[in-house]
């Protein structure tokens, strides 16, 4: 999280040379975009169990690649709020005997996930049709966890059967509860997106956009277990 900070605050301070170089000139901006988030599990003992709905706020900051202001390499500073689900089939016995059944109980996570994340991308822009402009964007996303809680259902265990079934007496449900141990610190991910922005009046706009943010790096910090992260945003934001 640290270098992600210095990063951003490195690229700040350039932008008075840059923008000397180039006049479209720098932009700073704030937005807002809900989520729709679900986790993609990659090994057999998990399988997804729907998505969940978030959101993203933060500051955007655009600088100018070229002179004609069609081409931005866009970064800014977000902090990041994605919701997951997943499930996993349990098995377990009611008791020591040798003849007790193995039952299979199906156990459910709701994970709420919170980063700190620093796009990469490259914006690539039309030319101005009467007071809009339209958008494509690709780049990578960087993004450290700083809170991980979930709503999970445990098995209360109460031994090991001689064939090294649980055996399990009953199961809870936990609310907020904090698995922030259980997740990797860092995520990367591919985002593609595209969109419009509206020209009010001198450098104030407005930008609309839908993004999609792929993972490809595993969010897990747990012995065997692989999953990864994605999601879909709606991005409404203002330049200044």
């Amino acid at each position: 999280m640290k270098k992600a900070i210095a990063t951003f605050v490195i690229l700040a301070l350039g932008t008075s040379t840059i923008n000397a170089q180039d006049d479209v000139g720098v932009r700073f901006g704030l937005k807002l975009s809900p989520n729709m988030g679900f986790v993609k599990p990659e090994t057999k003992t998990i399988k997804s169990n729907g998505a969940g709905l978030g959101y993203t706020f933060g500051l955007m900051l655009e600088l100018p690649i070229g002179g004609t202001g069609n081409y931005r390499f866009a970064t800014g500073l977000n902090l990041n709020n994605i919701k997951g689900k997943w499930k996993e089939d349990y098995e377990y016995v009611a008791s020591a005997s040798p003849t007790d059944p193995v039952l299979v109980k199906e156990l459910e996570t709701d994970v709420a996930l919170q980063y700190i994340e620093l796009p990469l991308t490259v914006k690539l822009m039309t030319n101005e049709i009467g007071y809009m402009r339209y958008f494509a964007v690709v780049g990578a996303g960087n993004a450290f966890n700083v809170k991980a809680k979930s709503d999970q259902v445990v098995a209360q265990v109460d031994g090991t059967r001689a064939d090294g079934k649980p055996i399990v007496s009953t199961f809870n449900e936990l609310e907020d509860e904090s698995i922030q141990d259980d997740i990797a610190m860092y995520k990367a991910s591919l985002i593609v997106g595209a969109g419009f922005e509206y020209n009010f009046s001198g450098n104030t706009a407005l930008m609309v956009g839908v993004t999609y943010n792929n993972g490809f790096t595993n969010i897990l910090d747990t012995d065997g277990d692989k999953a990864k992260a994605h999601y879909l945003e709606l991005s409404v934001g203002v330049f200044f």
